[in-house]
């Protein structure tokens, strides 16, 4: 729920596409950090909170790890937090009841914070309000307490999952979500139709029920939930889901036939409705000694089965086949050795060891694209620290290379100039044909010094509940891959490590349930190497939604 608990402080640190980096002055010693202070005043109903703890945890996986920061608000509610570090944060205040009022861009764990070098942020506020409850109970067709199932609070234009928060019953199958934030609910047991165990887990076996106690979700009553309120007796009784079928079969070498043995297999459902397409995807056990493998109570529907990505060496087409009421058998997936890339990543204008270091880790991805149905497909591999890398386990295809420092497609502050392949430049991708393994390429990089510091302005109106804001950047004359800095609570964003050039920044606000159409903003800012540009970009939130860019 998006209530403040404790557990904001076990936040998952979250691998995205977001990009960040602190902006160092270019006349400041590189060892000298400067740093900031937060501060602001944690208030319900206009009046200050005493005794509340707001914590800040790093808001990016590849931050450094450093020691806990918070401080506590004092009796007119007023909190100051300092030595703090240039760099991207959550910040929450830990109220385990009080929900957030003004959540609009924030995580449910918090506000996120950029801080620069030094920075004195001031008047960053909490304002709270005391969540309501939904309580209640689940049992089956018996009348029996269904245990330990979850049970999901979705907003009203939401589905779960996504979307969607969830509790779990007890031993007497009661369950209670607290901290709720005011609004209308739908709430639920059980599994979706398009969701399914795979083989490698115990199958939950009821199909997901809403209050009160029906199937269908479009006439499921809303749970109305207001400020300090509890809404009780949303009492469920579930319906049983029908048991199931299997479908198995072998993994096979293509050229003898012979049993591939241990591979990791992963299977997708396939769900249409009107003109969307939605994917739900699980593993199953890998396969035997006699390449065999078998995934357990699946519901009707389409789905593919396939070899894990990670999967180093091996490729495979997806087999698709059609789930009815009888168990599937014969399955054949032919493997063959993939294609594969092998070559150095050369740095310009830097000593190539310390060149690495200073960006290490570094990885490389490389994406195939053809003719074939599934539209080609990726790997990524570790750079070594001498630049050495290899990919393997590609298709035949147009191969296309991407760098990315901390994890894949972070792609910030390092870029690809050109490649070269056997002393010729590959302006247009690499070609390669099923199976054929590629030595000596040249991936020849700059490291990118630029920053664009900004800001994005809403005008008419804050930014409403559920409402995001996110901020895009293309460089042009490159693919349109784009860089999507964080944007924080004040709706700053930082891009550091871009190289020079031009470039394209879109702010975009979306809005729920429309997630085609939004109200967007832009700006042309050019780059160049060791300077910070400043950019504001201004969205309108009365201009007409529009597709978004």
């Amino acid at each position: 729920m998006r209530h403040l608990t404790a557990g904001v402080f076990a936040w998952a640190l979250i691998a995205s596409c977001l990009v960040f980096e602190s902006a160092h002055s270019q006349t400041k010693p590189a060892n000298k950090i400067d740093t900031g202070t937060v501060s602001g005043r944690i208030t319900v109903k206009g009046k200050g909170m005493p005794g509340v703890v707001v914590g800040l945890r790093p808001g990016e996986s590849d931050q450094q790890v450093r020691p806990s920061l918070r401080g506590t608000s004092d009796e007119d509610g007023k909190y100051r937090i300092s030595n703090v570090p240039p760099g991207s944060y959550q910040v929450a205040p830990i109220a385990p009841t009080f929900v957030f009022i003004d959540a609009s861009n924030s995580g449910s764990g918090g506000k996120a914070l950029l801080i620069a070098d030094g920075e004195a942020v001031e008047g960053f506020d909490f304002a709270l309000a005391r969540g309501g409850v939904i309580t209640g109970k689940v049992t089956d067709a018996e009348g029996r307490p269904v245990i330990e199932e979850y049970v999901h609070l979705a907003m009203e234009d939401q589905s779960p999952p996504p979307g969607s928060e969830s509790v779990k019953t007890d031993d007497r199958g009661i369950y209670r979500a607290f901290g709720v934030p005011p609004g209308q609910y739908r709430v639920s047991a059980g599994l979706g139709d398009d969701s399914f165990s795979g083989g490698g887990r115990v199958p939950r076996p009821y199909r997901r029920t809403f209050y009160p106690s029906i199937t269908d979700p479009a006439q499921a009553a809303m749970v109305e939930v207001a400020e300090a309120t509890e809404a009780t007796n949303i009492d469920i009784t579930v319906v049983r889901m029908a048991t199931g079928v299997s479908a198995s079969g072998r993994v096979v070498e293509s050229k003898n036939g012979e049993p591939v043995a241990n591979v990791r297999l992963s299977i997708t459902k396939i769900t249409v409705q009107g003109n969307s397409t939605s994917h739900s995807t699980g593993s199953i056990p890998n396969t035997n000694m006699k390449g065999e493998f078998r995934a357990e109570s699946l519901s009707p529907g389409k789905y593919t089965v396939s070899i894990s990505r990670f999967r180093e060496s091996l490729r495979a087409d997806p087999v698709t086949f059609d789930v009815l009421d009888q168990d599937v058998t014969g399955l054949l997936i032919k493997t063959s050795m993939g294609a594969s890339l092998a070559g150095t990543v050369v740095i310009q204008g830097s000593p190539q060891d310390s060149a690495l270091q200073k960006i290490a880790p570094l990885f490389i991805a490389a994406h195939s694209r053809d003719e074939s149905p599934q539209g080609g497909s990726g790997r990524h591999s570790a750079v070594n620290p001498d630049g050495s890398f290899h990919l393997s386990g590609l298709e035949a295809g147009t191969i296309h290379l991407s760098l990315g420092k901390g994890g894949i497609n972070r792609g910030r502050g390092i870029a690809i100039s050109q490649i070269e392949r056997d002393g010729l430049v590959q302006p247009d991708g690499i070609q390669i044909q099923n199976g054929e393994q590629v030595t000596g390429l040249r991936v020849i990089t700059t490291i990118g010094t630029g920053t664009i510091r900004g800001k994005v302005n809403i005008e008419n109106g804050p930014l409403q509940p559920g409402w995001r804001l996110f901020v895009n950047l293309v460089k042009l004359g490159e693919q349109p891959t784009g860089i999507s800095p964080e944007v924080d609570a004040r709706g700053h964003f930082i891009a550091a490590g871009l190289t020079s050039g031009s470039y394209e920044i879109w702010a975009t606000v979306y809005t729920p349930g429309s997630p085609q159409s939004a109200r967007s903003g832009k700006q042309l800012v050019t780059v160049a190497d060791g300077v910070v540009s400043e950019v504001t970009i201004t969205v309108d939130l009365n201009q007409n939604p529009r597709p978004t860019p």
